[in-house]
């Protein structure tokens, strides 16, 4: 590595530790400015049962987003075991949770690397089964704030502009590829070294190109499979606003999660640790609750997290890129089958 790239990789990760850091501060910082024990308290009052309901509608909703993951990887031509999508899916959560921005969950992707898939074909479900959820969240939240106005300044504009960016991301992966392509070359000859900017380019296209193996029945199945998802995830923190007593809507609930969400996708933090806090309280400030019930409010998001990641651990443990269960049925391999009869 040539003195100007170590110093390009080092000022990176220096800037990630930083920020990390910063995020931990803003958490600890907002925990000495509150009653704890206030929202602490407010915890105390969910039951055994009412946890185990909510581990139960975890491991569903994981099921749920491993099978939609399978599905994905199914259309171009690989096949998954049902309970090794669902192991992958879980560990892709732990190693989510550990790394910036949630990299980590492209785990799946370097198991089907190890199975032969090249990286960007491998990179594609991943990708794909992320850029679902980022849809459905922008597209969920902004039609929970039309029932909430006057949360913040310009909410209608500054909203309506993440929709339209969005929705021109997703429009361009699917009918504008050069564009995004030359953006993304752009910003990788930027930021990256210059001996990963050619592989970054090969796996681009590559998965760029698997967007074709798309068609109408399995996107219909992805899509219902995404709202399915969601729903049950929404539900989980509609259960948590009751236990808690909040007392606030079905819509600021929505809006609140779609906000938590969005915020630790960012890589600004530890799973948005400290920034997810600061989002929260800043929502319910507005509609006139405390820093404490935003606090309180929060750590079920770190308790999902901790459940999730408990199991997504025990998942990870178990080794499941060393299994060889992967069966391809890509068009090269049927081809010698047919030569044989």
């Amino acid at each position: 590595m040539r003195l100007s790239e170590k110093a390009k990789f080092l000022r990176g990760k220096k800037a990630r530790i930083t920020m990390q850091a910063l995020g931990i501060a803003l958490f600890i910082y907002i925990l000495i400015s509150i009653d704890l024990s206030k929202a602490l308290r407010s915890l105390s009052r969910i039951t055994l049962y009412e946890a185990l309901l909510v581990i139960a509608l975890l491991i569903v909703i994981t099921f749920i987003k491993g099978f939609r993951w399978r599905l994905i990887v199914a259309g171009q031509g690989t096949e998954i075991p049902m309970f090794r999508s669902f192991l992958l899916y879980y560990a892709g959560l732990y190693l989510g949770f550990i790394t910036p921005g949630k990299v980590g969950d492209f785990i799946k992707s370097i198991y089907l690397v190890n199975r032969g898939l090249s990286v960007g074909r491998a990179v594609f479900s991943s990708f794909l089964d992320r850029m679902g959820d980022v849809i459905f969240l922008v597209l969920i939240g902004y039609i929970s704030l039309l029932f909430f106005p006057g949360l913040f300044s310009n909410q209608i504009l500054i909203s309506t502009l993440i929709l339209i960016v969005t929705l021109a991301v997703s429009l361009a992966v699917f009918w504008r590829r050069d564009i995004l392509t030359r953006l993304i070359r752009q910003f990788g000859a930027y930021v990256l070294p210059s001996r990963f900017v050619s592989r970054m380019d090969q796996a681009l296209s590559g998965m760029l190109k698997e967007f074709d193996t798309l068609d109408v029945r399995s996107s219909i199945s992805i899509v219902l499979l995404t709202l399915t998802g969601w729903f049950l995830q929404y539900l989980i923190f509609i259960i948590f606003a009751d236990l808690l007593s909040l007392n606030i809507s079905v819509f600021i609930v929505v809006a609140s999660v779609s906000a938590a969400i969005f915020t630790s996708m960012i890589p600004i933090s530890i799973s948005g640790l400290g920034t997810r806090e600061l989002v929260l309280i800043f929502i319910f400030s507005r509609i006139g609750l405390s820093s404490e019930s935003a606090v309180s409010f929060s750590f079920s998001f770190i308790l999902v997290t901790f459940v999730q990641c408990t199991i997504g651990l025990l998942c990870w443990l178990t080794g499941p890129f060393y299994a060889g269960d992967l069966r391809s049925i890509t068009d090269e391999e049927k081809e010698p089958e047919k030569n044989s009869k």
